[in-house]
């Protein structure tokens, strides 16, 4: 399983599975039903995990095809789990005057405090993001 710098593993709800991979409620449910999504890891409180790796290892397999991510939120999820190595967040909305945001936040502060990049798509929002990623990081 991934881990962080602090050595510990990198676990997901459905809900982040969703975020992450851009899927709906419905997308997570059927994604769960496709053969070969890994098992659970446990549960956290009332909530069932699964360890990121696995279901990023399993995203990559099934990308494009029925029950899996399309090949643009795969390629979304590849850039946020490089700000997450880096110790940030980013979050993808769209933006007020049309096209979108992907906004840089750094770990345990508010999401609407964040370093804005803009783009038509959500995938050039993140792209922006990810060149200010690798010129400061």
């Amino acid at each position: 399983m991934a881990e962080h710098a602090d050595g510990l593993t990198d676990l997901v709800t459905r809900a982040h599975i969703g975020r992450r991979l851009h899927l709906t409620r419905a997308g997570v449910a059927r994604a769960l039903a496709e053969p070969g999504f890994p098992a659970p890891a446990g549960r956290v409180g009332a909530s069932v995990v699964w360890g990121w790796a696995e279901v990023r290892r399993w995203a990559e397999a099934a990308a494009g095809q029925p029950g899996g991510p399309t090949e643009e939120a795969l390629h979304v999820a590849g850039i946020r789990d490089h700000f997450r190595e880096a110790g940030f967040r980013l979050k993808i909305i769209p933006h007020p005057d049309g096209g979108w945001q992907a906004l840089r936040v750094a770990v345990g502060r508010p999401s609407t405090t964040g370093q804005p990049f803009r783009g038509d798509t959500q995938v050039e929002a993140a792209e922006a993001a990810l060149d200010w990623l690798r010129q400061h990081n």
